[in-house]
């Protein structure tokens, strides 16, 4: 029976087959997984793990197989086996954790590659997996829900981004790196992301380190280090196209269009790269108030009408110049002409009698050539056309466009009248509807002074104005001049509207509705236009009988049309001294009032109130008059009714700007030619390329090189800007042997070309930036004990080599065409009439004041040859000192002047003048330069304009920055490990530690000049780090972290000087910090002002005066002040910050981080805020505006107690009314000095906050994650304005992805969300408040076969409108089609 069974036995066995068992378990933990799905590949054959992780497969049958192993949240597990036999074959199986990624490496937290869970800081990964998986315009829309981030958006290509607070777009608390080389623009230190030469899909992962991070990266990474990371050519290879198009949720908008490429190839050990980005379409339009009013004819004229040739007023041309009248016949050949022109006098360009000295005449040549044509035109080689060119014009000067005389002014004295500054206000229009045209309350300041001011009709004046026509002249007298417009603002169209009426709605309906909305109606109404609600004026009943008495009182006699009183008292009786006698008692005598009244010279009777102040003219003197009203009541019921007094007044009305036919746009500001209007198209086109040689596992080289090239919008603190064909450049070398790294990299911009540069979209300003910024980096990493050792130390040095031209910096004395240092020419001119008032000389601007003996053109040089000291001199040309030798003495006399034909010692029109030489009037004569060598010595010009814009006044900022670093990670045990780092940076403009020696023109940049001074100590930037790690097991990580980082000032905060815009008649511009600012005072320490209207400057006393700092923010008017105070240049800001942190595993499905922080700031670098204050008379203060008896006083002001909020806030209504002048901290003769904001140090500051994020898997093909920050801080006052600043961030964000990947399926869907808290906003000129917004976005993603991909997305699919930046746009809805080709 035995035998039988075991027969049996083996027979089933056999035919049942063998068995595969084994136990599935985590590769991390050990921990067995439950229920992972095990399958034997192509059969029905397949189990489930128990609760101890264990599984069994039987009759399976001889043979070869694969099983596959899958389980949530795991890398599936594929393996190949063979059954030989019938026994079982044990197959246990490890398996890795998947969708919450602990394998992910990264370099930027200890500048060295580690796992992301063994990295001493809160880190962040995009990996690029989550990236190709998306359709977004900008590599910053992948950063937007990462925890920690601020990110701003401004265009579609347009975006900044920090982290934990203080946001701003020159915000450098951020460091951005790309492969670890610093991507940011080099003049400022600001990041423009959408010119860093990356694409997309090139991107291997980007990491972002939260928290300071100063030890290892030095200055701009206090906040945190953004690490942009590409794909090696040699890991990652082949071609891949994206092709997207899609649409921005606004009317009339364009086809968004993009094109990215990537190819990569490898030949044995070299590889070798190139990517590249096209993007074009139509950007969000988006028009600021600053923008609006640059280009508004309203504030600017039109200065097209002060280049047409033609007078239309303002300064009239004189008759006797006989300038010829635009005809009918001529406007055919006149570009932009048309019948308005017709009548008006026209410039011909020829003098008729005066002129400058030294300007060429009309000769018989020209006249013969111009006769040939209809008008006698005879154009000039400098494009210049004369008209009416005819015989009875030779020997008359003409315009030549340069100044033949020497003051700086050009064509003076020809066609006079003719396109002055004030044209560009004559436009034909009645722009105040008052009925008159082009009146003098319409033209230049003072129709700006109407602006923001509200005047009581009773107060205005009658203003004549005088008129004149080639053919007549006449004068109007306006009888409301310069009624005041109040605030005013523009609407979403663009149209400027006004709140005249002061009820705090723009542009209503008041005053045309039919009602009484100012409530002065009533029943009764006098003669003025005013409505009463009494039958008359209220009066003093003296003879009790309850009427006024005309009988009873004194009176007026008319004679001979004069009104004379008769002086008889109250009883309206005249005394009678029948005899003379001198008394009144005798018969038929009537003595005088006894109360002395009568003979008094006054009028004694019943009084009045004089509700409608109507008053006559007695014995030449304003005598006011009673009056009875009449009926205003006109339909009798009693309430307001149109055509009524009171009802739609005048005063009721909010202004309404006519500007006729014209347009409302002007689209060049500036009137250089250039259109600086707000433009929305966008272009961006950017390539990278690398090389990449490993000859072996110890060695690698890497060469790169980028290119961008941008048209698009930018922000800034100061205005937006249209970067117009902005470039940027780098090049990049990086090599490794075996533990020691050194890289070097250059970045440069290129503002855009001079026809086309990058403008300020305000003022039309252009921007000039050719900067450059050099890196060299080694870093050596060290390892002992199996690595429980590490030590990283390295050195950093950065050369920032800016070059603006003083159109961001303050870097133009080697171009300004002025002497800077003190050693310009004698007898050179050193002030000029700055008319546009831009600091700089321009040409036509006129000189005032020359260094003479006598201050004028033509006094004594007060310097001797050789010895030229003058600080300022402009270059005008001329050799004011008489030392040039380069001209051609025709005479022999050793001297510049003429050929004497005529011998009589005197220079007569016609002689010749000697080459080289320039005539200025009577017998002045210099060399001037002509561009030739005209003594033939080889040197051209030489001796003329010295001392000016020589090399040795080249002041582009040189800035150096060296640093050394160490990073110590020791391993105390299997659990613990400690890290401590610490840096020393040595900044050229906080320290003398180290002398770099390259400042000086001709200066090398050689390492080997730097001078070491051991014992300058001060300045020196030393920022520790100490953590401790703890790993209590696997995928667990908590740490503790103490940190002080700082931020150096930037180039910006140091060394800005640009316009900003206009506060009332003074400009604004933003300057850096570099030497404090420091105001010259008196001796008695009192600041100097200047008063614009007188142009002196004056001590400032406090007595009477107050200081004003404006505001640009619409919600607050501005601050008082009493004291001006001098300012130290910026210190570093340092902060100093404890951290918490936890990242790990929460269980096998979720994996989660939380990092607490708490910061303290010292030296915190403010906003750009206002340092000069405007000067008012202290009454704008101290007035009782509202006659409650309550007055403010300045002393309590500035202390933060105000008595009396009504009269406060009333006082700013009035402020621009009683300037004085603006402090100066410049007291230059002849300069209108402007109104400076600038940077300054705040106190201590106190942040905190936490981020935090989760990672869960739902199922094997659904997960979620969750991010959420919190960011806490301590308000803060600006010491300046006593205002409370915000840090540009909001205290609540919150993140979610929830991401479906069918597993069987070629698609791939997520549901992107953010939720942003609202806050305040302060950059620069831009305030307000960011509303609260919340946004969903959706991605879906088509595999079409292993060559072309699809992928779909919409962000903000609800079109929730919503602004994230102020100054920026509103944004909506965007849709994106991506098709990717891979090969």
């Amino acid at each position: 029976m035995i035998k039988i069974f075991l027969l049996l036995l083996l027979l089933v066995s056999n035919i049942y087959g063998a068995t595969i068992k084994g136990k599935v378990f985590d590769s991390t933990t050990k921990s067995p997984l439950i229920g992972a799905n095990v399958i034997i590949d192509g059969t029905n054959s397949g189990a489930a793990t128990d609760s101890e992780g264990n599984y069994i497969i039987n009759e399976l049958s001889k043979g070869d197989y694969s099983v596959t192993v899958s389980y949530m949240g795991y890398k599936t597990f594929q393996k190949s086996f063979t059954i030989t036999n019938n026994e079982a074959t044990i197959l246990d199986i490890k398996m890795d954790p998947e969708a919450i990624k602990m394998e992910t490496y990264v370099v930027t937290a200890s500048r060295r590659r580690e796992r992301v869970e063994d990295a001493p800081a809160a880190i962040s990964v995009i990996s690029k997996t989550e990236i190709r998986r998306e359709s977004n315009t900008n590599l910053g829309d992948y950063l937007k829900g990462t925890k920690g981030i601020d990110f701003t958006q401004s265009g579609i290509d347009s975006y900044n981004m920090t982290a934990r607070g203080f946001n701003s777009s020159f915000s450098s608390r951020l460091l951005t790196l790309t492969d670890g080389r610093m991507a940011n623009v080099p003049s400022l230190r600001l990041t423009a992301y959408n010119v860093i030469p990356v694409s997309f899909e090139d991107v291997e992962q980007i990491e972002v380190v939260l928290g300071p991070s100063s030890a290892l990266y030095g200055p701009n990474a206090h906040s945190g280090v953004l690490n942009i990371v590409t794909s090696s050519p040699l890991r990652t290879t082949g071609t891949s196209i994206n092709v997207q198009g899609g649409m921005l949720a606004q009317n009339d908008t364009d086809l968004l269009k993009k094109l990215t490429f990537r190819t990569a190839h490898k030949f044995g050990n070299f590889g070798f790269k190139v990517s590249g980005v096209a993007l074009s379409g139509q950007d969000w339009t988006h028009i600021n108030e600053d923008e609006y009013e640059g280009h508004d004819p309203a504030f600017i004229g039109r200065p097209n009408l002060k280049k047409d040739r033609l007078d239309r007023g303002g300064r009239l041309a004189l008759e006797s110049d006989n300038n010829p009248i635009f005809s009918q016949s001529m406007i055919e050949h006149v570009d932009g002409a048309d019948e308005s022109w017709v009548g008006y006098y026209w410039g011909d360009y020829i003098s008729e009698s005066g002129g400058e000295f030294g300007s060429p005449v009309i000769t018989e040549a020209m006249v013969e050539e111009a006769s040939n044509d209809q008008f006698n035109r005879f154009t000039l080689d400098n494009g210049m056309v004369l008209w009416f060119v005819t015989e009875d014009k030779i020997g008359n000067y003409y315009s030549d466009g340069i100044d033949n005389d020497g003051d700086g002014y050009i064509d003076e004295q020809i066609d006079i009248g003719v396109d002055d500054e004030e044209e560009a206000w004559v436009d034909g229009v009645d722009n105040d509807g008052d009925g008159y045209v082009d009146e003098s309350d319409e033209l230049g300041s003072a129709w700006l002074d109407r602006f923001e001011t509200v005047t009581d009709l009773n107060n205005l004046s009658a203003v004549t104005t005088n008129y004149s026509h080639p053919d007549s002249t006449w004068s109007i007298v306006d009888l409301i001049h310069k009624f005041g417009f109040g605030d005013y603002t523009y609407d979403t169209n663009g149209r400027l509207i006004f709140d005249t009426n002061g009820n705090g709605v723009y542009d209503d309906e008041w005053g045309t509705n039919g009602l009484d909305d100012d409530n002065d109606w009533g029943p009764y109404k006098d003669d003025l236009g005013n409505a009463f609600d009494v039958p008359f004026e209220p009066f003093v009943d003296l003879n009790g009988n309850g009427v006024y008495d005309d009988d009873f009182r004194e009176n007026y006699a008319d004679i001979f049309g004069t009104l004379v009183l008769l002086d008889f008292g109250l009883d309206g009786v005249p005394a009678v001294d029948n005899n003379g006698d001198g008394d009144y008692n005798d018969d038929g005598d009537i003595a005088p009032d006894a109360d002395g009244s009568e003979g008094n010279g006054i009028w004694d009777g019943e009084t009045f109130e004089n509700l409608n102040n109507n008053t006559i003219i007695v014995d030449g003197e304003s005598v006011e008059v009673w009056d009875i009203f009449s009926n205003n009541d006109l339909d009798g019921n009693n309430q307001p009714s149109p055509g009524e007094n009171g009802v739609d007044e005048f005063d009721e009305q909010d202004f309404r700007i006519n500007y006729g036919d014209l347009s409302s746009v002007y689209k060049d500001a500036n009137n250089d030619g250039i259109n600086d209007y707000p433009q929305f198209d966008v272009r961006n086109y950017r390539y990278d390329m690398r090389m990449d040689w490993e000859p072996s596992s110890d060695m690698t080289f890497s060469l790169s090189h980028g290119y961008a090239w941008a048209r698009n919008i930018n922000i800034t603190g100061i205005a937006r800007y249209l970067a117009d064909g902005w470039v940027y450049r780098y090049y990049q070398a990086k090599s490794r042997y075996k533990n020691l790294f050194f890289q070097t990299y250059l970045n440069s911009s290129y503002s855009g070309d001079l026809d086309r540069p990058t403008r300020n979209l305000a003022t039309g300003s252009p921007i000039f930036d050719r900067s450059k910024k050099f890196s060299a980096q080694l870093q050596h990493l060290n390892e002992w004990n199996n690595g429980d050792l590490r030590f990283v130390w390295g050195l950093d040095y950065f050369l920032t080599l800016p070059d603006t031209r003083g159109t961001i910096l303050s870097d133009k004395d080697l171009n300004d065409r002025r002497d800077n240092n003190g050693n310009g020419e004698a007898g050179s001119p050193y002030i000029f009439d700055d008319k546009n008032g831009d600091t700089w000389y321009s040409d036509g601007e006129g000189y005032s004041r020359w260094d003479t003996d006598n201050l004028t053109q033509f006094g004594a040089p007060n310097d001797l040859p050789g010895s030229d000291s003058v600080l300022g001199a402009i270059a005008d040309k001329i050799d004011n000192d008489f030392d040039s030798d380069d001209y051609v003495d025709l005479n022999g006399n050793g001297l510049p002047d003429f050929v004497d034909t005529n011998n009589n010692n005197q220079y007569d029109i016609g002689e010749e003048i000697e080459p080289g030489v320039k005539w200025f009037g009577g017998q002045n004569f210099y060399v001037f330069a002509n561009g030739i060598d005209d003594d033939n010595d080889g040197k051209v010009d030489e001796n003329i304009d010295e001392g000016i814009d020589e090399a040795s006044e080249d002041n582009r900022y040189t800035v150096n920055e060296f640093g050394l670093y160490y990073q110590f990670n020791w391993k105390l045990n299997p659990k613990l490990e400690l890290i401590q780092a610490t840096r020393l940076d040595i900044h050229d403009r906080l320290t003398d530690f180290i002398e770099f020696n390259n400042q000086a023109y001709g200066s090398s940049y050689s390492p080997l000049n730097w001078d070491f001074n051991l014992d300058q100590s001060e300045g020196l930037q030393v920022s520790p780090k100490i953590g401790l790690a703890y790993k209590p097991k696997e995928n667990q990580n908590f740490r503790l972290t103490w940190a002080t980082a700082f931020n150096t000032p930037t180039n910006q905060a140091l060394f800005l000087d640009i316009f900003v815009t206009r506060v009332s008649v003074f400009k604004v511009y933003a300057r850096g910090s570099d030497g404090g600012y420091v105001f010259p005072r008196d001796n008695e320490g009192n600041p100097y002002y200047y008063k614009p209207y007188e142009g002196v400057y004056s001590p400032l006393d406090t007595s009477n005066s107050i200081l004003f700092y404006p505001s640009t923010d619409p919600k607050i008017d501005g601050f008082y002040g009493q004291e001006v105070k001098d300012l130290p240049e910026l210190e570093a800001e340092v902060v100093k910050t404890w951290e918490v942190g936890y990242k790990g595993r929460l269980n096998q499905r979720i994996f989660g981080t939380l990092d607490i922080y708490t910061s303290n700031y010292s030296s915190f670098v403010s906003p750009v805020t206002f340092i000069t204050p405007i000067v008012v008379e202290k009454s704008v203060l101290e007035t009782d505006y509202d006659g409650d008896g309550v007055i403010n006083r300045i002393e309590d002001i500035v202390n933060n107690n105000i008595d009396d909020n009504g009269d406060y806030e009333e006082s700013f209504n009035h402020w621009r009314n009683y300037i004085e002048g603006v402090t100066a901290m410049d007291t230059i003769p002849g300069y209108t000095p402007p109104v400076v904001v600038g940077y300054i140090n705040y106190g201590n500051i106190n942040m905190w906050g936490f981020d935090a994020s989760l990672t869960g898997l739902i199922n094997l093909e659904w997960s979620l994650d969750l991010t959420y920050s919190y960011l806490g801080m301590t308000e803060f006052l600006n010491p300046i304005t006593n205002a409370l600043d915000p840090i540009n961030a909001p205290r609540h964000k919150a993140g979610m992805k929830l991401q479906y990947n069918p597993r069987k399926l070629p698609i791939t869907a997520s549901v992107n969300g953010r939720y942003v808290d609202g806050f305040k906003w302060s950059s620069g000129i831009y305030f307000g408040n960011i509303k609260s917004y919340a946004m969903l976005d959706l991605h879906l993603g088509y595999k079409i076969n292993d060559m072309l991909k699809a992928n779909f997305s919409v962000s903000n699919i609800l079109n929730h409108k919503h602004i994230e930046i102020i100054g920026g746009p509103s944004l909506g809805r965007v849709a994106l089609l991506r098709m990717t080709t891979t090969f």
